[in-house]
């Protein structure tokens, strides 16, 4: 009877279904998306051992590396200097239009939030990922959208963006605004502190749980685990928010 509840919000395991896309949250602001024929991209890769308490999991592949922008918690440290982990992939991080497989991405000009990412002119690249008849937003560290942001997106089905109770990126202002012009069918937050990844109580500092932002909000689903299909068919009537579990097997530090 759960699972019928949940499949019928389209929240199905990735196993219970071979239509849609999956998408599977791996930690801080990094997703996976396979379509239904196997194509994959990862979004946000972040680099281990660096600000955040725990690491990047070890074996995740993919066709295709999508970054937002240069800074080490999406770019897996490349801009640092780090080993990147997907020897032979050349990240795609401009806009522009790009085919992987059976999955379009279009990538629009954004601005990172003020006042971070100075030093590589507050570059950001929006994403939206077309699959199996989905479109999937995924922000970055965006700060307000444009009108021309917004018109460029076109409209989001499924939209990831950074959300916590400090509101560290957006601004409650400008996170409202943003809700408020996209007005996805399904939030998906991210970017936020995952307590129990951490081994530091009070670090990183500029971060906050997502629990305060959920609590007395309508239309939240929390996940049993990190993968789930998606499909057009079965989007829900009223906007939904839902919120995944980190993936399993991430070392600590």
């Amino acid at each position: 009877m759960i699972a019928g509840f949940l499949c019928s919000f389209l929240l199905c395991p990735a196993s219970a279904t071979s239509q849609g896309a999956t998408v599977e949250y791996i930690a801080h602001a990094s997703f996976r998306i396979e379509s239904s024929s196997g194509s994959s991209v990862l979004i946000d890769p972040y680099a281990s051992r660096v600000w955040l308490g725990y690491d990047f999991p070890e074996g995740v592949s993919a066709d295709a590396v999508l970054v937002t922008h240069p800074h080490y918690d999406h770019d897996a440290g490349r801009r640092r200097g780090q080993p990147f982990p997907w020897p032979g992939i050349e990240p795609i991080t401009e806009p522009g239009e790009y085919t992987i497989g059976d999955i379009r991405v279009i990538g629009v000009r954004g601005k990172h939030a003020d006042p971070y990412g100075m030093e590589f002119g507050q570059k950001n690249t929006l994403f939206v990922i077309e699959v199996d008849g989905l479109r999937i937003g995924h922000v970055g560290d965006n700060g307000p959208l444009s009108e021309d942001n917004v018109r460029a997106m076109g409209p989001i089905d499924i939209l990831m963006l950074p959300i916590d109770a400090k509101y560290h990126i957006p601004a409650a202002a400008d996170l409202h605004a943003i809700m408020a012009a996209i007005r996805p069918r399904i939030l998906v937050p991210m970017h936020y502190r995952i307590g129990v990844l951490e081994t530091d109580p009070d670090s990183p500092s500029d971060l906050a749980p997502i629990d305060p932002w959920l609590a007395g909000r309508e239309g939240v689903v929390r996940l049993p685990g990190h993968r789930s299909t998606f499909a057009p068919s079965s989007l829900p009537d009223s906007p939904q928010i839902v919120v995944f579990r980190h993936a399993p097997g991430i070392p600590r530090r």
